[in-house]
């Protein structure tokens, strides 16, 4: 077991104190996440995820850990420490796992956009009603991965079709949802490009 500062949950188990949190007993709950802070610390330096502080990583463990002790059953013939490390682990390779993917569709989207801008029908034109000369647009270009991240996940959808010529109506039927909200979405889009690029 992780050893612990002096104190009175320092005479329990892992078990007990379990126990004692699922019968509603916070400070239970803190005294026990406290054993585990060296495992926690241990993987935080072992994976990295962009954009992730290390209280955002301790919240992160903290949530997992919580799920750890509803779910926790000792006949499983799993130490609760080591079934805790196995679901931080799980948690923290989702994580890594959506990071990636979404890298992967910013870069898709970046060359999408790109595209236009090389052929003149980068959509911010017809927003602004301007046109770029060669070091704005190299500027645009420079910003794209950030406007990207700007947008939640159904403007990103409604975009990335609206930029394929398709209306707000077939827009609607293929993400499966009121054409209102794909107007409102691409609104936002709107807004956010020319928050974005015309600074």
């Amino acid at each position: 077991m992780i050893e612990e500062k002096d104190g009175f949950f320092n005479n329990y188990t892992d078990e007990e104190l379990i126990l004692m949190i699922r019968s509603g007993d916070d400070s239970s709950f803190d005294s026990l996440f406290l054993r585990y802070r060296p495992l926690v610390k241990k993987l935080i330096h072992s994976y990295y995820l962009y954009g992730y502080e290390n209280d955002d990583f301790f919240q992160e463990a903290r949530v997992v850990f919580n799920s750890a002790i509803q779910k926790y059953d000792k006949d499983r013939g799993l130490s609760f420490g080591n079934y805790y490390k196995l679901m931080l682990k799980h948690h923290l390779f989702s994580l890594i796992r959506k990071d990636t993917a979404k890298k992967r569709r910013a870069a898709k989207f970046s060359e999408s956009l790109e595209a236009l801008i090389e052929t003149g029908k980068f959509p911010l034109t017809s927003f602004s009603g301007k046109d770029f000369s060669f070091q704005e647009t190299l500027e645009v270009k420079e910003t794209i991965p950030e406007y990207f991240s700007s947008l939640s996940e159904l403007e990103h959808q409604v975009f990335t079709l609206y930029l394929s010529s398709k209306g707000t109506d077939l827009i609607a039927e293929e993400l499966c949802c009121e054409e209102l909200q794909v107007v409102h979405a691409l609104d936002r889009c709107k807004r956010k490009m020319k928050q974005y690029f015309n600074s």
